[in-house]
């Protein structure tokens, strides 16, 4: 077919015209490689290894029987399909041929539809056992790739065989644990585990205590996953400290009571989280200045600075937390990639005030977060954030650029969220 790899056939024969009778029954399907002798073929093979091989069996040099049996003996050629094509048609001669390693027979004289039939079908089982290779060799290259990620991980990692002995530990794992390189490397995981084997499944963040080199019981966060390595089954194991999985420990300070302001006129019911699409808009944060300057307790989360905030709006006493991945002296911080922490940040606030408020405001800070987590753990973490609130006397303000947002993603978050427009509650915006 047009744009198809031609596949090609060395043709061994010491008589030319019997090269030449095979040529012309081919030659318009597969490109052909003549041969006179067997020691010229396996030459030929050595530079370009073909698709197929033709091989006749009786030639002065080196018999047909000998060249099959160097060609199958090689790690090279062994795969490449050999039909023994000769005047012989005893059953001895045919039993040497199998022993030889030929995959199939023609008899002289040759029939032109027996041979392109034969020659058709031993190709397209060639065909398929190549790409069978060559897909097991993209595997294999996969697998060095993910291995080499693993290795590399933040997030410590350890395999282990179906025994449950450990074939491997990444960095991440050593530096966990205060084990060395090879320390771990074919004991068994209850070594670590107090005696327990962990459920040989797909599981995800459950509480297991590990044993740490100096004898330290530490419980983590543990996720599994099986998966196949070279027909074996194997089982990926990630850890996390359950201290550091924790969030910020929030005590709830009131402000100093100030005069009313128009935002006073802005009702937020307690158990929603308010969203504020509004770019470049400081009207979440004076919602909530005036919330917290009302008496009510507050916590705001934020990609700005909270000194240049605290200056603006003259909130000295309420807690912010600054996302940022510099660890700032003085203020509390969350990484980008600490993701996790906003959660219990926010649920340890909310149990520790009757009636409190959130500003969590990724106006330009959605992307930042996008930069070191996936979409799914934004929308999971607000779902997360979104029951709490619920299930409290609480309500928060998430301040957001909805333009970075594809529109899908903007509806997950959006779904279970009141929008917070001003006009609806008698206020102009603010420029």
């Amino acid at each position: 077919m047009e744009g198809e790899k031609r596949s090609t056939i060395l043709v061994v024969d010491d008589e030319e015209i019997n090269i030449n009778l095979l040529e012309g029954y081919l030659m318009h399907d597969y490109d052909i490689i003549p041969a006179r002798t067997g020691s010229e073929a396996l030459k030929i093979i050595k530079q370009k290894v073909p698709d197929l091989v033709l091989l006749d069996v009786m030639m002065p040099d080196m018999n047909g029987y000998d060249v099959c049996d160097k060609l199958k003996n090689s790690p090279e050629t062994q795969f490449i399909p050999i039909v023994m094509v000769t005047a012989l048609s005893s059953k001895e001669d045919r039993i040497q041929g199998i022993s030889a390693g030929a995959d199939d027979f023609l008899t002289k004289p040759i029939d032109r539809l027996e041979l392109k039939t034969r020659v058709s079908s031993l190709l397209r089982i060639k065909h398929l056992h190549d790409s069978l290779i060559e897909e097991k060799k993209q595997l294999k290259k996969a697998n060095e790739h993910l291995y080499n990620l693993m290795k590399a991980s933040p997030i410590a990692t350890l395999t282990v065989d179906s025994d449950q002995n450990i074939l491997t530990q990444n960095l991440s794992a050593m530096h966990l644990l205060g084990y060395g390189m090879d320390e771990l490397i074919g004991s068994s995981i209850t070594t670590i585990t107090e005696g327990k084997q962990l459920e040989f499944t797909d599981k995800k963040d459950y509480e297991i205590c590990f044993l740490k080199k100096n004898k330290e019981k530490t419980p983590m966060n543990v996720s599994t996953s099986v998966a196949e390595d070279n027909g074996s089954r194997i089982m990926i194991i990630t850890l996390q400290d359950r201290s550091e999985l924790r969030g910020l420990f929030i005590t709830p300070v009131k402000e100093e009571l100030a005069e009313k302001t128009s935002y006073d006129t802005v009702f937020l019911e307690n158990g929603f989280i308010y969203l504020m699409p509004e770019h470049e808009s400081a009207d979440g944060y004076k919602i909530f200045t005036n919330l917290v300057k009302s008496g009510t307790p507050g916590l705001c989360i934020t990609r700005q600075n909270p000194e240049k905030i605290r200056d603006i709006y003259h909130l000295t006493k309420t807690p912010m937390i600054w996302l940022t991945k510099n660890k700032i002296p003085g203020q509390q911080v969350i990484d980008p990639s600490e993701l996790f922490k906003i959660f219990p940040t926010i649920f340890d606030f909310i149990n520790k005030v009757s009636d409190g408020v959130i500003l969590l405001d990724v106006l330009d800070g959605l992307e930042f977060l996008y930069l070191f987590n996936d979409v799914r753990s934004v929308v999971k973490l607000m779902e997360q954030t979104n029951d709490a609130i619920m299930a409290s006397s609480s309500r928060m303000i998430l301040q957001l650029d909805p333009e970075i947002l594809d529109r899908k993603e903007y509806h997950l978050l959006k779904r279970w969220m009141k929008l917070l427009p001003l006009e609806a509650n008698g206020l102009e915006q603010v420029p």
